[in-house]
């Protein structure tokens, strides 16, 4: 038995609930462990200095990531 055989696997998944646009930030927050809000400052900082290739990567990543389950009771 490996040391890696007790972690769980984590899965990025999008929380449109939590979201502001698609759920993009709030779901890498929860992935990451870390506030949304301030992804969503590297993000507006993004779209400042690169514009449309930060855009277009958000829609592709919106496109590619599957929704979280949304759970009555939640995790």
């Amino acid at each position: 038995m490996t040391r890696f055989d007790n972690r769980q696997s984590k899965k990025l998944y999008k929380n449109s609930r939590r979201g502001k646009i698609c759920g993009i930030f709030s779901g890498l927050g929860e992935y990451l462990g870390i506030n949304p809000l301030i992804l969503r400052l590297l993000g507006i900082i993004g779209v400042l200095i690169a514009g449309p290739i930060v855009i277009l990567g958000y829609l592709l990543v919106s496109l590619l990531l599957d929704d979280s389950s949304h759970s009555l009771y939640g995790k």
